[in-house]
């Protein structure tokens, strides 16, 4: 009898995956997917934009659809923006209708957009020092990143803003990545799109290609060439936007740097201890600096620069804009939202501690940072409720009071001038008494006389401004009160305070003003 062969028993091996999983690749999308439902939480409902320069935005972007060109009046072509890719993006996003919850809902993208990049960031940082031999808590990196990011209360507030605050600081977060990863076509993108979405970007690309010069014992020849890269890429983007304003406007800057860009000092530096770093959860919860400081000792003792590189490049931007923008002791948001890009690198240092302290002290300097920034939150949400009631009663009702109640072809005198200008039939037009959207007012900002007659010349027969300039506006014109607006305590200043405006009509300029160039009677 032949037995039946019997074959060996070979232990059956499970199938190798294509692509090896990777733990912390889910931190990012765990953070965009936080950052998105913070932010809406914090902003929505909302009344209005929390400022409103997101209405002058608007108004350009509404220029562009309507084939007006890059105007503020139809067909002036002026250069009262600072954000043209912020402009470029509302052109193109659906917002007929009330725009508010949709340019909110852009923010709130792109605010999750920074939380994944946050992540992203924090991960590439890390993946460097980790070893198999000394591992790094890699997930957990990555989404104490994304969340430090997406509960920053400046980020939040920027998003409640309206404007490019979450654009701008995506972008930063994106060429911080591509130059730890050494992507230079990437860094040379991100640098162009940064500059056009704030012009502050400019500064902290530059910084960084002269730190990253400075370490360049601790930086590799990839990253040095991506920073510089990242700064060509900005510079060429910057010199392509002076031309053309040059070749709208005559002048290479916007006017903003006229009105706003002259005048700066290093006071400026107070300016950040007062509004700027008390709404630095990491920094004020003390835990951060340390888990920061902890983490930049051991990258560097390893020969690692690039987290270092990262934090003081912000920081000397940052000082850079401190030292040359005429910041104002009270003010909120409005000028702190300069400062939210550059300083977002840090807080993704800062999540790097975890791997460079042991987990009891980590936890133990991470619980004051968690609890403040839990506490910020709320207060930020309230913050951005109050400045948008602000903007609605203040900004939106006159503009909707002008579009309705004045004539078709009035000549409007503003101090405010988002929301006039967006509600506003496009048969009027719209005088910026500040300057913002006028490049002549703009250059005579600091000529009081010669900016006057410059109002005379436009020939306003209406204004709509607060109830303390009227006695200014009365020197000029006769003024007839039509309409006043109150809100009992405006939020964007410390302290807080009533305030109104009011619809006037005006008269003739009154004579006796020497102004050769205006239409004076």
């Amino acid at each position: 009898m032949t037995g039946a062969r019997v074959e060996p028993s070979v232990p059956a091996v499970p199938a190798v995956p294509a692509v090896p999983a990777v733990p912390e690749a889910g931190a990012p999308i765990a953070a965009a997917v936080f950052g998105v439902v913070l932010a809406a939480l914090v902003v929505w409902p909302a009344a209005d934009f929390a400022l409103d320069d997101a209405w002058i935005h608007l108004s350009y972007a509404k220029s562009l659809t309507a084939g007006d060109g890059w105007s503020y009046n139809p067909g002036d072509h002026e250069a009262g923006c600072s954000s043209p890719l912020w402009v470029l993006l509302l052109a193109v996003w659906p917002t007929a209708g009330d725009p508010v919850p949709r340019v909110l809902a852009l923010g709130v993208l792109f605010h999750g957009v920074s939380a994944w990049a946050g992540a992203a960031l924090a991960l590439a940082l890390a993946r460097r020092r980790a070893t198999i031999a000394a591992p790094l808590p890699l997930r957990s990196i990555g989404l104490l990143g994304g969340a430090l990011v997406a509960t920053s209360p400046l980020q939040l507030h920027g998003v409640g803003s309206g404007m490019e605050v979450p654009l701008a600081t995506a972008l930063v977060l994106g060429l911080a990545w591509a130059v730890i990863e050494g992507r230079p076509i990437t860094a040379a993108t991100l640098g162009a799109l940064g500059v056009w979405a704030r012009p502050e970007l400019g500064a902290w690309a530059l910084a960084l290609v002269v730190v990253a010069w400075l370490m360049r014992t601790r930086t590799e020849p990839s990253q040095r060439r991506a920073a510089n890269l990242g700064a060509i890429g900005a510079l060429v983007a910057a010199g392509a936007w002076s031309l053309w304003l040059l070749a709208t406007v005559g002048a290479a800057v916007p006017n903003a740097f006229f009105v706003k860009g002259q005048g700066g000092t290093w006071s400026g530096v107070s300016y950040l201890a007062e509004q700027v770093a008390p709404w630095q959860p990491w920094l004020i919860g003390f835990g951060g600096v340390a888990l920061g400081a902890a983490a930049l000792r051991r990258h560097l003792r390893e020969g690692d620069g690039g987290a270092t590189a990262l934090a003081l490049a912000s920081c000397a931007a940052v000082l850079i804009v401190a030292a040359t923008r005429p910041l104002h002791a009270g003010v909120q948001f409005f000028e702190a939202r300069y400062f939210a890009p550059l300083l977002v690198p840090l807080p993704v240092v800062v999540a790097l501690g975890l791997g460079a302290l042991p987990r009891r002290f980590a936890l133990l300097a991470l619980a004051p940072v968690a609890v403040i920034a839990g506490l910020q939150a709320r207060d930020t949400a309230i913050r951005v409720h109050a400045a948008a009631d602000d903007t609605r009663v203040l900004h939106r009702q006159p503009a909707q009071f002008v579009a309705v109640e004045l004539p078709a072809n009035a000549v409007v005198a503003v101090e405010g001038a988002g929301a006039t200008r967006f509600f506003a039939p496009r048969t009027m037009t719209i005088v910026d008494l500040v300057g913002l959207n006028d490049h002549v007012a703009a250059r005579l900002h600091h000529d009081r006389q010669a900016k006057i007659c410059h109002w005379i010349s436009r020939a306003p027969t209406h204004a709509v401004v607060p109830a303390d300039w009227l006695g200014m506006i009365d020197s000029i014109f006769p003024v007839s009160p039509l309409a006043a607006f109150d809100d009992p305590d405006y939020t964007q200043i410390e302290p807080t305070r009533p305030m109104r405006v009011v619809v006037a009509a005006l008269g003739p300029a009154r004579p006796g003003r020497v102004c050769p160039d205006a239409s004076t009677p």
